[in-house]
């Protein structure tokens, strides 16, 4: 089978970014069903923020790989993987979204990846998010065992820092500030109100997503990430939701 892209990626590693690749998107996506439709943010952010710790990861080294393989040809090395990027979300959303706004005369119709860069530059939600995610996967998702065996970590719980995200979300929408200030006086409001502001953090990372499948789309990641960006937001309706 011939490499019909302008670079020097083997078949077989062609088809590992395929398979990566879905996997990506489907924990991006279960995950963000989970947050719109999770009736008790409390039983369920676990799961949540298992899910899109992982993903997002997935999202930031495809992106960067593929950023990577327009310029060299070649994929990341390892060493870089491993050594320097590791499972720092912070350093690789900031360094990805930094190869989207230098390549993006790349692109086939620039608009469209200005417009997704300025949706996610302009929303507050999105740093403190991805701090959240970023505390659970590298250390956070031991936290409480590592109480249990006293040898307490010493930054926040990964709780603190998904409660840090919300209350951005809530200051920043003055809809849904306004809707709080309704259910302090009426509790039957409860259940709504969490469903408008988990919706709130659902729509953050879609605008990330968006972004980086729109950079692909329209080839700030080269000849083999255009195709790549439009099977990068292709999930199945069993796994979006109705």
């Amino acid at each position: 089978m011939a490499n019909h892209y302008d670079d020097d990626l083997s078949v077989h590693q062609g088809l590992n970014l395929i398979q990566e690749s879905d996997s990506a998107k489907h924990l991006l996506a279960y995950g963000i069903r989970a947050i719109r439709t999770a009736a008790f943010i409390e039983t369920t952010r676990d799961p949540i923020m298992t899910m899109l710790s992982i993903g997002v990861e997935k999202m930031l080294k495809l992106g960067l790989g593929l950023s990577h393989l327009a310029s060299n040809r070649v994929w990341l090395p390892v060493s870089v993987l491993k050594n320097d990027y590791r499972h720092n979300l912070i350093k690789m959303e900031a360094l990805l979204r930094e190869e989207i706004r230098d390549n993006v005369g790349r692109a086939t119709h620039r608009y469209f990846v200005d417009e997704a860069l300025a949706a996610v530059d302009s929303d507050p939600v999105w740093a403190p998010l991805v701090a959240a995610l970023n505390r659970y996967g590298q250390e956070g998702r031991f936290y409480y065992l590592d109480a249990l065996a006293e040898n307490p970590q010493r930054e926040e719980s990964p709780q603190a820092f998904w409660d840090a995200a919300e209350r951005v979300a809530l200051e920043s929408e003055p809809e849904i500030n306004a809707y709080f200030q309704r259910m302090m006086t009426d509790l039957s409001l409860s259940d709504e109100f969490y469903r408008r502001l988990n919706a709130r953090i659902a729509d953050s990372l879609q605008r990330y997503w968006d972004l980086v499948a729109m950079a692909g789309v329209q080839g700030v990641f080269g000849d083999r990430g255009s195709g790549w960006g439009h099977d990068f937001k292709n999930v199945g309706r069993q796994v979006a939701g109705s």
